[in-house]
């Protein structure tokens, strides 16, 4: 998901069956690669 406001900041989720859960993890273009791996371990996390 993008907000086209400012930097246009990147905000990521998931879907666990019907539960949509958001804001793992946000940033800007200059972090993206980052902030994607930081969300899949925070993802990862709510499987435990």
């Amino acid at each position: 998901m993008r907000v086209d406001i400012g930097a246009g900041y990147r905000l990521y989720f998931t879907r666990r069956r019907k539960v949509l859960i958001i804001m793992l993890a946000g940033g800007d273009k200059s972090s993206q690669r980052r902030d994607i791996k930081r969300a899949q371990r925070i993802a990862d996390q709510l499987e435990e």
